[in-house]
């Protein structure tokens, strides 16, 4: 059956081929080896660094008079990166303290929008190795504490953290942040953020503030709510300004602190003039927003602050002289000096980039099905590819369980329908040809049964159910007599959603279910889905980076108007069977106790038994590759783990020469 269908994939990707003659070629992923790191000495305990160095740029500000000393910039106790620290050892064993200098190039495609740069800028206010569960520790925070029955939570910012303009970071920032900004019904209509409420949930009951001194502040929830240590982690990449604005400066747009009349000028010019919560707004600048020219200096505590290119098209961002964290010889980071985006194009043109040599660093927009053309030119142009994992599973099979059709509803509500799809996949030869063999079987969240690909077995399901009659096609009836026909939709966001979805269309063949596959503009089909109107699609998901995704972000993709229905209090909707319910008993039971804890991996399997046993969507692979493109003279790289964890750790990269 693939034979006949070959051709259309190589057309697809138009990469591995050039006819429909032409077989596969192999393809050479072996990741050269990193840049030899400089030697140095680390000393046996991080916490005895006591003296700091600073960057050549920053030490001529310094002398020349326009800059503290760096014991004047830092913290009294600064957060010190070693080896193991913001990546694990496993996946970075050659982790070594850097050199200064260098600007990192980088490319974009959307103005004023580079999510590799985001990401990177991305300062949270505890801190996990990679982007999971363990070592979290204090970041912008030097401390945190976790008591009574994981209600209250107590942070303590580092003294002497200043913004980067050098005013001190203090508790007034935190205060600011609830009372002034939460805490006006113009800017925050709803009140505080979901973050803020018991088990992360709209309807959940808020949390209150407690100011202890200039630097320990305390949060409390009325009852459990273990799972805040993951939002002032890694949920969402929110970072610091969740809690932590910079009151010095906001203040002067904020209309308790400041006469709005002798800001009309500006606001005119904004066409915002009687909305100055708007204007405020626009003022405002979350780690999101890094990459816009309105945040240019903007007071942060990011590793570079963004700066002036003087050309619309180029973003550039220089270090911040008052960044908070060294390495374990009392350097400064970070040590790339500064970083510059090109905008292009399009996606395609940001990978031209990379393939002829102007690019240094690129996660965001290479794709697996590249690898030939990534691996053909990264000697000659200085680079190398590492091969690590998506943070997301590229592409999962939905079935929207209440999509309004009866007949439909009547067979897709059994889960004997799901599995019989499942086993209806021939997931190998997805990862053999789609995957370039660089994906695995679905073990964790459709689990070895129905990972399996065997016709016979779907089958048998799909006739126990009594879907035995048959037209003269040798497509299955529903009990109303009419064909079982499967509209399936993408929007092709990624390249492999298409071949995918055109394959799924075939296995599904096989088993007496007609499938017909329709690409769509992405953003109607964003509007079709939330208006229920999507019977069947292929999308990816955060199944493999978010413990929570699987479980109630599988309720939208199974059902949209449960989804609704539960996120409206049942206003709108469709009320969900207690199997679907059930889903949001096990998340509950994991916002409640303390992120990364034993009974908090205990709930997240819990989690993952409850996706293999309802398949309430269908997973087609996992730990699927993801190639980095890296400039061989990059160190301190991630050669294992999630590919994003190497720009969450960007501070530490270096260049070797």
């Amino acid at each position: 059956m693939f034979k006949r269908y070959l051709c259309a994939i190589v057309v697809i990707l138009s990469l591995v081929a050039t006819s429909c003659g032409a077989t596969t070629p192999a393809v050479d992923t072996t990741v050269s080896d990193p840049p030899e790191a400089p030697a140095a000495e680390e000393p046996t305990d991080a916490t005895q660094v006591s003296q700091y160095s600073e960057a050549p740029m920053l030490a001529e500000m310094v002398a020349s008079g326009t800059l503290p000393p760096i014991e004047e910039r830092l913290p009294a106790v600064p957060f010190i990166v070693g080896k193991g620290t913001l990546i694990t050892e496993q996946d970075l064993p050659d982790w070594s303290p850097g050199k200064y200098g260098g600007t990192l190039r980088l490319a974009h495609s959307s103005a004023n929008w580079n999510p590799d740069v985001f990401v990177m800028m991305n300062e949270p206010m505890l801190q996990g190795q990679g982007i999971g569960m363990t070592g979290i520790q204090g970041n912008v925070v030097e401390s945190y504490e976790v008591t009574n029955n994981n209600q209250d939570f107590t942070f303590t910012i580092r003294r002497g953290l200043k913004w980067s303009d050098g005013q001190p970071v203090t508790t007034e920032d935190v205060r600011f942040t609830f009372e002034d900004m939460y805490g006006n019904e113009m800017l925050f209509p709803n009140g505080v953020p979901n973050e803020f409420r018991v088990g992360f949930v709209r309807d959940g009951a808020e949390g209150s503030v407690q100011i202890i001194d200039d630097h320990t502040f305390k949060i409390t929830f009325p009852s459990p709510y273990g799972g805040f240590v993951r939002n002032m982690w890694i949920e969402g990449w929110k970072g610091y300004t969740l809690v932590i604005n910079p009151s010095h400066f906001l203040k002067q747009y904020h209309a308790d602190y400041v006469d709005i009349a002798t800001l009309q000028d500006e606001m005119t010019a904004m066409n915002l003039t009687d909305e100055w919560w708007q204007f405020f707004a626009n003022k405002r600048c979350q780690n999101w927003d890094m990459s816009n020219p309105r945040c240019i200096d903007y007071p942060g505590l990011y590793p570079w602050i963004p700066k002036d290119s003087g050309s619309a098209s180029l973003l550039v961002w220089e270090r911040n002289p008052y960044y908070f964290k060294v390495d374990t010889n009392g350097q400064q980071l970070p040590y790339i000096d500064k970083l510059i985006s090109q905008q292009v194009e399009n996606v395609e043109m940001v990978n031209l980039k990379a393939l002829t040599g102007e690019i240094d660093f690129m996660r965001e927009s290479t794709a697996l099905v590249k690898i030939p053309l990534y691996m053909e030119s990264a000697e000659q142009a200085g680079f190398r590819v590492v091969l690590t994992d998506m943070h997301v599973d590229s592409s999962g099979l939905r079935f929207n369980q209440t999509f309004e059709d009866a007949d439909w509803q009547s067979v897709v509500s059994d889960v004997r329908f799901r599995q019989a799809v499942s086993l209806s996949i021939n997931r190998q030869e997805l990862i053999d040809t789609v995957y370039f063999g660089h994906a695995s079987l679905p073990m964790v969240l459709v689990g070895e049964q129905y990972s399996q690909f065997d016709v016979a077995a779907a089958n048998q399901l799909l006739d126990e159910m009594g879907l035995t009659e048959k037209n003269a096609d040798g497509i299955r009836l529903y009990p109303s007599g009419k064909p079982i026909e499967i509209l399936l939709e993408h929007g092709a966001n990624a390249p492999d959603l298409s071949p995918v979805a055109d394959l799924t269309a075939q296995y599904l063949r096989d088993v007496g279910l007609l499938v017909t596959v329709r690409q769509i503009d992405p953003s109607l089909f964003g509007e079709r889905w939330n208006a229920n109107q999507v019977q069947a699609n292929v999308m990816w998901s955060h199944d493999r980076g978010w413990d929570n995704d699987p479980v109630t972000g599988s309720v939208n993709r199974a059902g949209r108007a449960w989804w609704q229905y539960v996120n409206t209090g049942g206003t709108e909707g469709v009320e969900p069977p207690d199997w679907v319910m059930k889903a949001y008993d096990i998340d509950s039971r994991r916002w409640q106790v303390v992120s990364g804890s034993p009974e908090y991996m205990d709930i997240v399997e819990e989690g993952r038994q409850w996706c293999r046993d309802n398949l309430p969507y269908i997973n087609y692979v996992e730990n699927v590759k993801y190639p980095m493109i890296v400039s061989t003279r990059l160190g301190n790289v991630p050669q294992s783990g999630f590919a994003i964890a190497a720009n969450f750790s960007g501070e530490q990269l270096f260049f070797n020469e």
